[in-house]
């Protein structure tokens, strides 16, 4: 599978059913949200490390970065100045790339959910940034306690963000379909009248 390929597949499944079938690993903390309701996002991760408060290194990563691509930005450890705004998310959509997911903060919530792109952040702040200093792309970063590279497969629903490592693409795929295979059936078993616990393997209480 081509790592495009794996990306899709992977969009087809819940982010519970990625983080189950990834070994129980890549769940980014809860503190990273959707900001846009409804929106899914499943692409590469195109890594960015922001200097505090300015966002130079971001307005590169969303000219170069190539379609498909979820940009991944370490806003580097502020909480106030946002990194993402509604001018961002119309350039991620004419460009064809998958999202952003930061530890940072973004703004102008309504422009974002009009655009329809999917935004994953720690908060909203009105605040904006500075441009002076470009800031590092294409380095490994951590956002929402979990460790992204270049390449890494970012996928996010409802639930958050779950990150596969690109080298364990294809193999989570397999067992994604495995799992959720497993997940169907013990919703029938429910529907059917089972009770849950024996659905579960849970022992008969003594």
């Amino acid at each position: 599978m081509t790592p495009q390929q794996v990306a899709e597949t992977l969009g087809r499944y819940p982010t519970a059913t990625i983080y189950e079938a990834a070994g129980k690993r890549g769940d980014m903390s809860p503190d990273i949200r959707p900001v846009v309701p409804g929106a899914r996002l499943s692409g590469i991760a195109y890594t960015v490390k922001t200097f505090p408060s300015d966002t130079t290194g971001v307005v590169r990563a969303l000219d170069d970065a190539p379609p498909g691509s979820v940009l991944v930005i370490d806003a580097g450890g502020t909480d106030r100045g946002a990194v993402w705004g509604g001018t961002s998310s119309l350039v991620c959509s004419l460009r064809g790339l998958a999202g952003c997911v930061t530890n940072g903060c973004v703004r102008d919530v309504d422009d974002l959910a009009a655009a329809g792109v999917a935004v994953y952040a720690a908060g909203v702040a009105a605040r904006g940034t500075l441009k002076n200093h470009e800031g590092w792309r294409g380095i490994p970063v951590s956002v929402g306690g979990v460790a992204v590279s270049p390449g890494d497969f970012v996928v996010g629903d409802g639930d958050g963000i779950v990150v596969v490592p690109a080298a364990e693409g294809a193999a989570v795929c397999g067992r994604a379909r495995e799992q959720r295979r497993i997940e169907r059936e013990r919703e029938q078993r429910v529907r059917e009248g089972e009770p849950l616990a024996s659905v579960l393997g849970l022992a008969a209480p003594e």
